[in-house]
């Protein structure tokens, strides 16, 4: 009777003893991830600091290039010479170190904890392209000022991750359906590329109404997505001299129709976009201030690229039209880096239009010297 008890006491001590194990086990998994939860918690909120103080960097950059633009001759100088990451602190419109971070100034605990700052700005006044995200129906007006003279206009439009084909689907095939009239809008395919309409204004180096009634051109570049990739090629020309075409309204001498555009599948066009064409225009020169290129997108938005090459294909930089910030934050040791593009515009509010409408309008009336007004006969 005795060796029984001695048995059962051992089996409960050997119980007793895994069951302190099992516990110890499951509280230090449990410790080591509440340990890895707040440790990613900081980083997270580390990594959201740096960025914000990246972006107050872009900030302080978009007052230096503004004050270069209204006459700040220090600012101009600084944009003007060579690249480095005080430029900020150079100008002397903000305060910083010109030798280390700029530390962001805040009011929190929160943020003097994390010991917020940027430590490089550099700022690129001549850009290879121009970049932006279109909207449907509404026009973007790109002043053609270039660091040397061109004769081309290169434009790329629709990427992957536009719309619902970020999954990885290719643009859907348009080939069959690119004659005849243009869709309702809602015919038009979600994973088509937009139809871009492009109108040049260069009327050379003075600027009157009666150079634009005979300098204007105007294209419609209609998307067709092959069944074959079209990498590899240099995209679809376009004549946008205004000898071969020189207004969309002159009459029955020049309808201009819609152009056709060969689009890639797969998004070939400099690695990330569908379609792509090239106007073949009269030579701009260099820092033109009175040419402009005013694109508007049909059907529907999506990115654009617009770059200036020469005959032989070389690239020209834009001259002061879209600058580049390359900002770098820091949120104690962790550091952010974000690179912006900057369309803070010229002292000159270029007009996008005098009057917008869906529908007709009708401005057939008359006025006589008795001051009354006759209406028409146009039905809008």
């Amino acid at each position: 009777m005795g060796r029984g008890i001695r048995q059962s006491g051992a089996v409960s001590l050997f119980a007793v003893i895994f069951g302190a194990m099992l516990l110890t086990i499951v509280t230090i998994g449990f410790m080591r991830l509440m340990i890895m939860d707040q440790r990613q918690s900081s980083n997270n909120d580390l990594s959201q600091s740096a960025y914000d103080a990246a972006l107050a960097g872009v900030e302080d950059a978009k007052r230096v290039v503004r004050a270069a633009q209204t006459g700040n001759i220090q600012a101009a100088g600084v944009l003007n010479g060579p690249i480095n990451c005080n430029m900020v602190a150079a100008s002397g419109v903000v305060g910083g170190s010109t030798s280390g971070d700029t530390i962001i100034q805040t009011g929190t605990g929160a943020g003097k904890r994390f010991d917020q700052a940027y430590t490089c700005v550099k700022i690129t006044m001549k850009s290879q392209d121009f970049i932006y995200k279109s909207i449907e129906d509404k026009s973007q007006l790109i002043p053609l000022r270039a660091t040397s003279s061109f004769n081309k206009i290169s434009i790329e439009w629709y990427r992957r991750d536009d719309e619902s084909n970020l999954g990885g689907a290719n643009a859907v095939n348009t080939e069959i359906s690119t004659t005849g009239d243009l869709p309702a809008r809602n015919s038009w395919h979600s994973n088509t590329p937009q139809l871009m309409r492009a109108q040049l204004i260069n009327p050379g180096p003075t600027f009157s109404l009666s150079t634009l009634d005979t300098t204007g051109v105007t294209s419609f570049f209609r998307p067709n997505v092959l069944r074959s990739d079209v990498a590899g090629q240099d995209g679809t020309a376009v004549s946008g001299k205004t000898s071969d075409r020189p207004r969309a309204t002159d009459g029955n001498e020049h309808n201009n129709g819609t152009n056709i555009v060969s689009c890639s599948k797969t998004f070939k066009f400099s690695g990330e976009y569908s379609c792509k064409a090239v106007i073949e225009v009269d030579e701009i020169a260099a820092g033109s201030e009175t040419a402009f290129l005013r694109l508007t997108s049909i059907y529907k938005g999506g990115s654009v690229k617009v770059s200036l090459q020469k005959t032989d294909g070389t690239i020209v930089n834009f001259d002061g039209v879209q600058p580049i910030v390359d900002s770098t934050g820091r949120a104690s040791n962790l550091f952010r880096r974000v690179e912006a593009r900057l369309q803070i515009g010229d002292d000159f509010a270029y007009p996008d239009n005098a009057i917008e409408l869906k529908n007709s309008l009708c401005k057939d009336f008359s006025v006589s010297g008795r001051g009354s007004a006759v209406a028409g006969r146009c039905k809008p």
